[in-house]
């Protein structure tokens, strides 16, 4: 996963302010829950020397945006010098609250949930109409656009017994036969091929999702890979013919984007595993930082759980250094000590080196690790 939309957060050389926060709303006290929450956190702010501005700057963004939405969800706000530097909705709300003001962002829950949650784009497809959605990988509670695609038909003709007296309508007398309607569904098809093409460059999406007519797709395949659309095209189940038909879709369209997330992670974590054997990956913490501070990670590999997550030492001027040692640093009186995935992925983001959550047996693992960019020579 690329991590450039995080590089923002690091432009301030001030210190940050980072709020995790279960924003779910299922009942009516959801407001209220929520506020009680900020309270508790908004004081542990002010305690570690927070600012009035900062506070107030998070306050306002506390359970707006996309967070207002009914469901399970969290929020990710960043804030500094008295701006707000960002807000992300968590499609899955934190383990546990929690607020840090320190010298770095604390990005890793944004890491892993984006990581978790690609975008992708959804078609329901019949011989002459189609609705192409686009979903965002962040936030997912709701598409970043939706088109109604409109096609040409043979004005109720049976095609397969060549209609019937009175279903002649714009042929002359003709009756069209089979050719004709696949040529026509081949016509329909391309104009959603395009449609297809503009919502997967809107979002970027990694992979499209496709229900409905069978000969339909079939011909929307053919036209996609025509234009050498390199992304990966998955049949779901249901489509176009009702609300039951496109509830279906949605549900397992979802499911597909699991399964399609988890096999890219343990896609990752079986390359990370071959070159570990070859010297082109490294393991644990200690072994990853001096292969970061070279700029030498082409994945950064952090798990999701914090319970023993260490503290290690950073610099204010140099942002892809990071160590478990001051001395290590470029100027050690001015180092500071923050979490570890909090340094971690400020070097890897400042060293363009992607990311993905490792898990051990499909649970999120509390380890790291790193793909190298170059062999190494330990």
């Amino acid at each position: 996963m690329d991590l450039g939309f995080l590089r923002p957060l690091y432009e301030s050389g001030a210190p940050v302010a980072s709020v995790h926060l279960d924003t779910s709303r299922g009942n009516r006290e959801a407001d209220k829950e929520i506020e009680l929450r900020w309270r508790h956190l908004r004081e542990e702010l002010a305690v570690l020397g927070t600012d009035e501005g900062t506070l107030d700057a998070l306050e306002e963004a506390v359970g707006g945006g996309d967070s207002q939405a009914f469901g399970t969800h969290g929020q990710s706000l960043f804030a500094s010098e008295g701006q707000l530097l960002s807000s992300h909705t968590l499609t899955e709300p934190p383990r546990q609250d929690r607020a840090t003001w320190s010298p770095v962002p604390d990005v890793l829950p944004v890491a892993v949930d984006r990581d978790r949650h690609q975008p992708f784009v959804l078609v329901a497809l019949d011989r002459v109409n189609a609705r192409v959605t686009a979903y965002p990988a962040y936030p997912s509670h709701g598409p970043a656009s939706e088109r109604d695609v409109t096609g040409d038909n043979l004005h109720g003709i049976d095609v397969m017994s060549r209609g019937g007296p009175g279903n002649l309508g714009g042929y002359n007398g003709r009756f069209p036969g089979k050719s004709v309607a696949q040529d026509m569904w081949r016509d329909n098809t391309a104009k959603v091929a395009q449609h297809v093409r503009d919502a997967v460059a809107e979002v970027d999406a990694a992979v499209i999702f496709v229900g409905g007519d069978q000969e339909a797709i079939s011909y929307l395949r053919d036209n996609l890979s025509e234009r050498r659309l390199d992304v990966p095209i998955l049949l779901v189940a249901g489509g176009r013919g009702g609300p039951d038909a496109e509830e279906r879709l949605h549900e397992a369209a979802a499911e597909a984007l699991r399964e399609f997330v988890v096999q890219g992670q343990e896609h990752v974590a079986a390359e990370y595993h071959r070159k570990l054997a070859h010297d082109q990956a490294v393991s644990g913490t200690e072994p990853t930082l001096p292969m970061l501070s070279e700029a030498r990670v082409r994945t950064l590999l952090l798990g999701a759980a914090r319970d023993r997550e260490p503290q290690l030492w950073g610099s204010p001027t140099e942002p892809i250094l990071v160590s478990s040692h001051r001395t290590d640093m470029d100027d050690p009186e001015s180092a500071f000590r923050a979490p570890a995935s909090a340094l971690m992925l400020r070097s890897a983001v400042m060293s363009d080196s992607g990311f993905t959550e490792l898990r051990e047996n499909g649970e999120p693992s509390g380890d790291s690790g790193a793909i190298l960019r170059y062999a190494s020579h330990t």
